[in-house]
């Protein structure tokens, strides 16, 4: 029997992510390709899909075969958060998404379906690739839904999910933007790919071992 499911520390995750808030400035200055301002919206979004997160795990809700609108629901949380005025108001770029999310995530599936005895952090990883590289899985969010999606792999197999922290934010997004620069359908891509998978994999070990704050049993 594999480890018990975990359940989210969702103040000590508030207070990781708004410690990168307060030093993105010097985060962003250490990253080859710069990255969006973090701002309390976006922080507070990310919070939104942790609390949903949370709230899967705790149901053990498992998302495949027949449960990936919650993969959807995440993306939609991180860009639009729980409000319904604003849902509305960006009803045709949700519509959009809903349409790209179910013709791209057939692979990922087919992918699961024969892999899904693999590690924990191997699903967790070639989750993460699979909807970041592309074409990618969401019109956009896609780093912090990916990051969400990983997440829940870990927390269901009883491992803790993936936080980022003013420790590991260059670590994370130096290799995340490789791979959002890969393209799974390219011969090229194809040949890359494998070694971020594997990289991206021991990253999210190391985090293991570095984070146990983030959950609670």
């Amino acid at each position: 029997m594999g480890k018990q499911a975990l359940r989210l520390n969702l103040d000590q995750i508030i207070k990781s992510l708004e410690e990168v808030q307060r030093d993105f400035d010097q985060i962003n200055s250490l990253l080859t390709m710069k990255r969006e301002y973090i701002s309390d919206e976006i922080i507070q979004n990310l919070v939104a899909g942790y609390h949903y997160l949370d709230h899967l795990v705790a149901q053990e809700i498992k998302i495949f075969p027949d449960n990936i609108e919650h993969f959807m629901e995440m993306n939609h949380i991180i860009l639009c958060g729980n409000d319904p005025a604003v849902r509305f108001e960006y009803n045709v770029h949700l519509q959009e998404t809903k349409t790209r999310f179910y013709t791209l995530i057939q692979p990922i599936k087919k992918w699961y379906k024969k892999n899904h005895e693999s590690s924990t952090f191997k699903i967790a990883a070639e989750m993460y690739v699979g909807v970041l590289s592309q074409p990618q899985l969401f019109i956009e969010g896609n780093h912090r839904t990916g990051s969400l999606i990983a997440s829940y792999f870990l927390l269901m197999r009883g491992e803790p999910p993936f936080v980022l922290n003013k420790k590991n934010a260059v670590a994370y997004f130096e290799p995340s933007t490789q791979i959002k620069l890969s393209d799974k359908r390219s011969i090229k891509g194809k040949l890359r790919l494998p070694k971020y998978q594997k990289a991206f994999k021991e990253f999210l070990e190391q985090q293991t071992r570095n984070t146990d704050w983030s959950y609670t049993r």
